[in-house]
């Protein structure tokens, strides 16, 4: 067996960021490291999440489980961070902290371990003083290696705490992406539709703003024929089915929760959107990307810029703004010539910048450690 991980990961939600984690230890897994997996309870057989990630049978996963029914991720971080630290005290690894970063570093410096922490939001998120800018710049600085996704990210990293990061891309199965999408299914509310087919892929939160596209399609299906699905689940589910209700467009718009294969979905409809605050270089644009198929995304930091090209790939729109997506809705034409380039260009950019196994990879920058 080679060298020892203990990877760091309290909160299992299902995003874009459990798709690469768990593409990342499987791959380890089968290349003989010890992988030490801290998490707060192992619920990858819970029903929303079976199909879609699993570990492999090689990997150590070391739960912390408290208190029934937690979701709160602080208190899971809480829990998880003392069973990291007895682990590390004594049996020695390289933590690698994809969550929680902060006290994951302190468990690190206590114990005499080396730690690599993987930023997955925006600085320009979190950091709103100067006091938080001098905070986690100290902190991230006690790393071994900061990872990031993109180099936009990469640049708001230095920019905010001036520190050097080491871009480090998600893993990407095109060839997988597509041959899910092929999978047939009898989803009649796009199949039999003559219109505008627009999809959404993320969690129901404050985050993904969905409200913002909503108010875009109210305004939109007033002049033109659309429809659209909302792919997920969250804390704002209710009030974005309150919206639909109380706009009476409910016969137009669609909520189904996550599902291990969107992609059939995706292979239905006409264009993507996303209308986030914030991300961390979302996988969905690099999915949809793989399709062939039209994105409209917020400009938001960090990752549809760099993803869409500036434009070139794909069409932006500033954060919140739900007039201007629903004038590109209006007057988007997918048949012309300036979409199609659009797609054919995010496309090369996901097919010459992505791999599938991302582990060799990672293995590369550890060993500088």
């Amino acid at each position: 067996m080679k060298s020892t991980l203990n990877f760091y990961y309290p909160s299992i939600e299902g995003g874009g960021l459990e798709k690469n984690l768990f593409s990342l230890i499987n791959s380890l897994a089968k290349k003989k490291y010890r992988i030490n997996f801290f998490t707060y309870e192992n619920n990858t057989n819970k029903k929303e999440f079976k199909n879609k990630f699993y570990f492999n049978k090689d990997i150590n996963v070391i739960t912390s489980w408290a208190i029934p029914g937690i979701k709160n991720r602080y208190i899971k971080y809480f829990f998880c961070i003392f069973t990291l630290f007895f682990y590390s005290i004594f049996q020695k690894g390289l933590i690698i902290s994809f969550q929680g970063n902060i006290l994951s570093i302190i468990i690190a410096k206590i114990t005499f371990s080396k730690i690599v922490i993987r930023c997955n939001t925006a600085p320009s998120k979190y950091i709103n003083n100067y006091l938080k800018r001098i905070f986690f710049k100290y902190f991230y600085s006690l790393s071994n290696i900061i990872l990031v996704t993109s180099n936009d990210f990469k640049k708001e990293i230095y920019r905010y705490f001036k520190l050097n990061s080491i871009v480090h891309r998600q893993s990407l199965d095109i060839e997988g992406i597509k041959k899910n999408s092929k999978v047939q299914t009898n989803f009649n509310f796009f199949k039999k539709f003559n219109g505008l087919k627009i999809i959404n892929i993320g969690r129901l939160t404050n985050q993904k703003n969905q409200i913002v596209l909503l108010k875009a399609f109210k305004k939109l299906v007033k002049i033109r024929r659309a429809r659209l699905l909302l792919i997920g689940s969250g804390n704002d589910k209710e009030k974005l089915v309150n919206y639909i209700k109380k706009e009476k467009l409910n016969d137009k718009i669609k909520i189904i929760p996550f599902t291990s294969n969107p992609f059939k979905y995706i292979s239905l409809c006409d264009l993507k959107v996303l209308s986030s605050k914030y991300e961390g270089n979302p996988n969905i644009l690099l999915e949809i990307a793989s399709l062939k198929k039209i994105i409209i995304s917020s400009d938001c930091k960090v990752g549809p810029r760099e993803i869409l090209q500036s434009g070139k790939g794909g069409i932006l729109f500033k954060v919140g703004d739900y007039n201007r997506l629903y004038l590109i809705l209006k007057n988007i034409n997918l048949n012309s010539n300036g979409i199609n380039k659009k797609i054919i260009n995010s496309y090369k950019y996901v097919k010459n910048n992505f791999q599938k196994d991302i582990s060799n990879s990672f293995i590369e920058i550890i060993k500088k450690i």
